[in-house]
């Protein structure tokens, strides 16, 4: 298949359309690696494929106009997939490689919506051809030097799945296929004999096989088992001694039913004692690498193979655990950050990485280190760049190239992983390095996910703090010293705080209710140096804000502040949005004046679905009979309450 268009999840489509519009110029690396070892060891494959896969992927407009059609996507992100090719770069192993679970098979590195978009394709390619290259490696392992063939194509998942077993079984070993088109395409030696149902179509079994000798004398194979294995011996010698008259040897004899191992040495006894010791005893009949390795050890007389459903469909494991996970993260005109899943059962681990291998004298694999990329190990590196721009930068080598590599890689193999039913692991290692990252990692994440705070400062200016203020709070100046500890908390511990700011004209509409205050540009107006930091931007009423801006303004500040004019917070624009763009677990709300703004700011967020903290020894009210009342209120409507001291220890015991 050489047209990849389409070749997504749809998944993959709507996570672009979102990266497309919020994390456009992000970069990111993902791993493709075998989660779990189900076997003892793997032969990736599919790897050149894939990257064929890269360098073709494209939309056409057929392609657009379905997207269109679904009703889902923005006119401007399919303009952008119009012109989408995959511009990235790819690490991998080289194909076929001896790998084992965990260890990156490749890797990539691109704008998050091409590595995105390439997951599915890679994931495809990838799985199958390891699938079937590892199942058909066990075969030929357990065949110990005799001969084995691809017979599985009436039994393969598709077409598709019938070139690949022919594909990369003989690429590990398998001697031909009986798959035309496979020979055809890869150049791979076709094998056949012939089917039950040719010998029953023939009065006698005899006859069967002697036209059919008389077509094929140099290529006779003979299916002995169609009535009686003991008369079809005996037919078949009678048509080996008629092909030797004639001075052609009879090629082999069949079997595809029965007990293999005592039919196989009943044979060999015939043959041998009847002077025909060239011709070769086939076996075929549901077989796998059990299954052979039971006859290989028993001695049976079985010269070769004949596999099909079982090697075709890898029966007993029918795919293979790929996944293909972000590892690391970069936004513009930052570092790349490393990242990690943390599910149970399926964590991963962080940054770009190596596998560096090591050989005894003898030239024999002793072990593997899993490692980062920088690092500099002792032994051989698995992963070397393939792709840069979107372009291979290499000569794929051809199928018999890859089977000699394979075969020498092989002879590198230690010898208990070439039983198949060996319980011995092949050590892979951690180094202290990636071990570290990986440790201090999932202690960040784990605090991460554990829900964003923000602060939330509720009118500390002069007019309400300090004695002389226009508007002041009788014993406001008592909550300071705990402001003082918490604005500078959040500033260390990297916590956004958003403070509200009484901001009025002079002939203000609210002066006739409350005594002139907090007058822009005037003393009263201003934050107390407590609650303020050097760095911060104010949002005025007076303009909306675009999400995209409140994004940026969130993370290039430690602090907001959001001018207000009447007592509720909310009336600014941007104060919903802001909250918004954030999403905070939990907002921890402080400042004056208890029963009037920081009531309106309280009952905005518990409106809007947040949950409140509020400092109690970080507010101050006019009425502690009214402070009480409200308490109770917002206590039973799921509110916490948390004094200064606690709320540090508390947060400071999970960062």
């Amino acid at each position: 298949m050489n047209n990849y268009n389409l070749v997504v999840d749809l998944y993959q489509l709507t996570m672009g359309q979102v990266y497309f519009k919020y994390k456009r110029n992000t970069q990111a690396t993902f791993d493709l690696f075998i989660r779990s070892p189900r076997r003892t060891f793997y032969v990736a494959c599919g790897i050149d494929e894939a990257l064929q896969a890269l360098e073709n992927l494209k939309f056409t407009q057929a392609d657009i106009d379905y997207l269109k059609s679904l009703g889902m996507f923005d006119d401007a992100f399919l303009k952008y997939l119009e012109g989408f090719r995959f511009k990235g770069t790819v690490w991998a192993v080289s194909e076929p490689e001896i790998i084992f679970a965990s260890e990156p098979i490749l890797r990539v590195t691109a704008n998050i919506i091409e590595a995105q978009i390439v997951e599915s394709i890679l994931l495809n390619k990838i799985n199958l051809a390891t699938t079937l290259a590892t199942k058909a490696a066990r075969v030929v392992l357990s065949a110990k030097g005799k001969g084995v063939y691809d017979f599985s194509l009436r039994r393969t998942q598709g077409i598709e799945g019938a070139l690949a077993c022919a594909k990369y079984s003989y690429m590990v070993g398998v001697k031909g296929t009986s798959f035309c088109l496979a020979g055809k395409i890869y150049k791979i030696p076709v094998v056949g004999t012939m089917a039950h149902s040719y010998v029953m179509s023939f009065d006698r079994e005899v006859e069967s096989f002697l036209n059919f000798a008389k077509e094929f004398p140099a290529k006779t194979v003979l299916l002995i088992d169609t009535y009686d294995v003991k008369r079809g011996a005996l037919s078949a010698i009678r048509v080996a001694k008629f092909l030797k008259r004639r001075g052609i040897d009879l090629v082999g004899i069949r079997l595809d039913s029965g007990d293999l191992g005592k039919d196989a040495r009943y044979l060999r006894e015939l043959l041998d004692k009847e002077g025909f010791i060239d011709v070769i005893i086939f076996a075929s009949g549901n077989l796998d690498e059990y299954k052979i390795k039971k006859l290989v050890e028993e001695k049976s007389p079985i010269d070769a193979f004949g596999v099909g459903t079982n090697m075709g469909c890898s029966s007993d494991l029918p795919f293979t655990d790929v996944i293909y996970k972000l590892v690391e993260i970069k936004e513009r005109g930052a570092d790349f950050i490393p990242t990690m899943k943390l599910s149970e059962g399926k964590t991963t681990y962080p940054g770009r990485k190596q596998v560096f291998r090591e050989f005894d004298k003898e030239g024999k694999m002793v072990s593997d280190w899993l490692g980062l990329d920088k690092e500099n190990l002792k032994g051989n590196k698995l992963l070397r760049k393939v792709m840069e721009k979107g372009k291979r930068l290499y000569q794929e080598r051809n199928l018999e190239e890859k089977k000699k590599i394979f075969l020498q890689k092989l002879s590198s193999f230690p010898s208990y992983l070439k039983d198949i039913d060996s319980s011995d692991i092949y050590p892979v290692k951690i180094t202290k390095k990636l071990h570290k990252l990986t440790t201090s990692l999932t202690e960040q994440i784990r605090k991460r996910i554990e829900g964003k705070i923000v602060f939330l400062d509720i009118d500390t200016q002069v007019d309400f703090l300090e004695r002389k203020g226009a508007l002041y709070v009788p014993g406001g100046e008592k909550i300071i010293n705990n402001l003082n500890l918490l604005t500078k908390f959040a500033f260390q511990n990297k916590i956004l705080i958003i403070s509200s700011q009484d901001t009025h004209r002079k002939d203000d509409p609210e002066f006739k209710e409350f005594p002139p205050h907090c007058i822009k540009n005037t003393k009263g107006h201003r934050k107390i140096k407590e609650t303020i930091l050097k760095k911060y931007k104010t949002l005025s009423v007076k303009k909306i804000y675009s999400y995209q801006e409140l994004r940026k303004i969130k993370d290039c500040y430690p602090q907001i502040i959001l001018e207000k004019n009447i007592l509720n917070l909310f009336s600014n624009p941007n104060t919903l949005n802001l909250i918004e763009a954030i999403f905070p677990e939990k907002v921890v709300v402080y400042g004056v004046v208890t029963e009037y703004c920081v009531k309106e700011a309280v009952e905005g967020l518990l409106k809007n679905d947040f949950k409140v903290i509020i400092v109690e020894d970080g507010v101050k009210e006019i009425s502690k009979k009214e402070r009480d009342k409200l308490f109770s209120l917002w206590k039973k409507r799921g509110v916490e309450f948390i004094t200064t001291k606690r709320l540090i220890t508390d947060l400071r015991s999970v960062r």
